[in-house]
């Protein structure tokens, strides 16, 4: 029986119980495992009108997921939320819903998340085993939804929802004009039971993500970001108060003996100012905590002092996430990020002058009219960067993906004629280092990001730097990145893509990862 069927059971009435479930999130997602954040926002308002929120993050269940989320499962719940990514995270959401069905066909199950923000017709119109689905932020349109769902109504009134209704998908527009604030004190960290499971790698740190700022300033044409910000009203970045921030960061410490903060910022350093009042506050208070940067600018790092780096190392920061993207002027130009070459070199070697900071790069292979020789210009940067840079990261560059609403989008589909999947199928194939689309590449491209993406693992000695050891495993992988290192940035600067064994390997492991999770995740169609 389908929600639409059932929407006038009057026993919905007295049930009470949300189930959030947290999917898979592919071969990444097994070094590092950040809290789900997003499920704690989305159950905040729930919480706060008494609702029985039950969270199951899938990643750190040991064996089978599905024990587990049958226990959860009972007469009083009321539906099963899933904050859901593009990608593999989509074929794994789909088979925890099927799994709700065949268990009890009536509980609604609804998606939310970034895929559910951007594609929300889509999900409906492809999976049966999906009944609702919310766009853009779900602290209150999912809390509305779930007071609807007891009255047995529609979501009519919902922002952002999305539904099913006499055989109709019925959608209402995501009208929020403003960024989603949630004091820290009405996130409902009470509802994950053992935190000790997020970290990354094999290291000592239990990490608390949260927000030092909301949305971006920037224009970069092959980012989301300016599309997702667009309706919000004035300005499109906006910090939140530093002396939050610092109570923010002093509660979970002394309640849940957090010991690093991890800012999830889309970028934290628009205002230099901010960022250092926020440090200034923790290290006044004697905070113990390390502290670690999502979002930073080249043009904004040429704008800091060697004082103020200085300042952030004494505070505890140990790793700052840059988006240096490529080594082409021409394209870096291309993607707006404000910057040159010469700039991003420059600021290298300005904080290799910090070494207890790490920096750790972002790259992107093969922008829409990017040729050969500019790819290697970018490799030729990878490497610069390194020599010049030892406690640098170079992460495995993402080959580009159109993504609706940027302005690369519209030069890939216009020049090339590039189609975004339409089919939930398609996304769900689609991993952040898998190929997308050569259409545009020159003739040898697809060999060379392959080189780059594997080179990429090794040339910095990341493996060494971010794990302690301590077990087989990471013995093993440190073992390996000793030995095949050298190689590696032998291949790597002479563009040695022939016979790249590597490649296959890889892909070999990557997608045996995927079978294993896919055996996890088997279940029967939905009833």
């Amino acid at each position: 029986m389908r929600y639409g069927e059932a929407i006038m059971e009057t026993s919905r009435m007295k049930k009470n119980r949300v189930v959030m479930v947290y999917p898979h999130q592919g071969f990444s997602g097994t070094y590092v495992k950040h809290m789900p954040l997003s499920l704690l926002y989305a159950s905040s308002e729930l919480v706060k009108d008494g609702f029985d929120v039950k969270i199951l993050d899938t990643r750190t269940v040991s064996g089978d997921w599905r024990d587990d989320l049958k226990d959860l499962l009972n007469d009083d719940t009321l539906c099963v939320g899933l904050s859901v990514m593009s990608g593999s995270p989509i074929k794994h959401a789909i088979q925890i819903g099927r799994f709700v069905k065949s268990i009890n066909p009536d509980i609604p199950v609804v998606w939310g998340g970034p895929h559910a923000t951007f594609y929300p017709e889509t999900i409906l119109r492809d999976e049966e085993s999906c009944d609702f689905v919310i766009s853009g932020y779900a602290s209150e349109s999912f809390h509305d939804l779930a007071k609807a769902m007891q009255a047995g109504e529609y979501p009519r009134d919902v922002n952002g929802a999305c539904w099913r209704e006499n055989g109709e998908i019925k959608t209402n527009p995501d009208t929020q004009k403003e960024f989603e604030f949630i004091d820290y004190r009405d996130i409902p960290y009470d509802l994950i039971d053992d935190f000790s499971h997020y970290g990354q790698l094999d290291q000592d740190k239990r990490i608390f993500s949260m927000y030092s700022a909301m949305g971006c300033p920037y224009q970069c044409t092959f980012c989301s970001s300016p599309a997702q910000y667009k309706p919000i009203k004035g300005k499109k970045w906006v910090p939140l108060k530093a002396e939050a921030i610092i109570d923010h960061v002093q509660y979970v410490v002394e309640k849940y003996d957090a010991n690093y903060i991890y800012f999830i910022d889309d970028d934290s350093f628009p205002s230099l100012e901010h960022v250092e009042a926020i440090i200034d506050g923790i290290k006044e208070r004697n905070l113990p905590v390390g502290i670690g940067f999502r979002g930073a600018r080249i043009n904004e790092i040429k704008r800091m002092s060697d004082e103020f780096l200085e300042k952030l190392a004494s505070a505890g920061t140990d790793i700052m996430h840059i988006g240096a993207e490529c080594g082409s002027d021409r394209i870096l130009k291309l993607i707006k990020k404000n910057c040159t070459r010469d700039d991003i070199l420059e600021c290298n070697r300005k904080l290799a002058r910090h070494p207890s900071i790490t920096a750790a790069y972002n790259f992107i292979m093969g922008t829409p009219t990017e040729t050969l020789e500019e790819l290697k210009m970018t490799r030729d940067m990878m490497l610069k960067i390194v020599d010049d840079h030892p406690n640098c990261i170079i992460f495995p560059p993402n080959k580009f993906r159109p993504l609706p609403g940027t302005e690369l989008y519209n030069m890939a589909e216009e020049t090339w004629g590039y189609k975004m999947p339409n089919t939930l199928e398609a996304w769900s194939n689609i991993e952040v280092e898998a190929d997308v689309s050569d259409q545009w590449y020159e003739k040898g491209m697809v060999q060379f990001c392959n080189l780059m993406l594997i080179a990429s693992y090794f040339i910095d000695n990341k493996v060494a730097k971010v794990t302690s050891g301590k077990t087989m495993f990471y013995k093993m992988i440190r073992l390996l990145n000793f030995l095949y290192r050298p190689f590696a940035r032998f291949r790597l600067r002479h563009g040695l893509t022939g016979f790249l064994v590597e490649y296959w390997a890889y892909r070999v492991l990557t997608r045996t990862f995927a079978r294993i999770q896919g055996r996890l995740t088997k279940v029967a169609p939905p009833a």
